[in-house]
């Protein structure tokens, strides 16, 4: 009898583990997002904790003349720190299009923070499996882009 209640107990604990590791999973918005040319890395701040959490990952910066009317615009853009990944939801076809690229994801203390350019549009494309992201710079034709995974989820 011992042993079959250490078992239900500990049955009803890994259950508790799984169910709280699935909520975790969760992804979480995107409150902030800025670029850094001399870094080369977009910066996403996250709606998690205390404010002060941030994925980042590696981008082109260059300037562009190419426009942006081929790709679609983004919806809603989130980070998941338990998968290292961001996901932007597109918005094209019936709404289930994403894209998706691996970041950091960390604790990062303000002092420390960049000193990157704002971010005023983004969008992806699934042609070419890029996210481009227009930025609050100079005469306005400079972009960060990176390479993604664009599927219908």
């Amino acid at each position: 009898m011992r042993l079959k209640n250490a078992l239900v107990a500990l049955t009803a604990a890994v259950s508790a583990l799984v169910f709280a590791g699935s909520a975790a999973a969760d992804p979480v918005p995107v409150t902030g997002l800025w670029c850094d040319g001399d870094t080369y890395k977009c910066t996403a701040a996250l709606d998690f904790g205390d404010g002060q959490w941030v994925a980042d990952w590696g981008v082109n910066v260059h300037h562009s003349r190419a426009e942006t009317r081929a790709m679609v615009p983004v919806t809603r853009l989130q980070c998941d720190g338990d998968t290292y990944k961001c996901t932007a939801n597109l918005r094209y076809g019936d709404g289930r299009w994403v894209a998706r690229w691996s970041v950091n994801v960390y604790h990062q203390d303000r002092a420390q923070a960049p000193d990157p350019v704002g971010v005023t549009g983004l969008w992806c494309d699934g042609d070419t499996y890029k996210c481009k992201a227009a930025l609050d710079f100079g005469d306005g034709r400079w972009v960060a882009d990176w390479k993604a995974d664009v599927f219908h989820s």
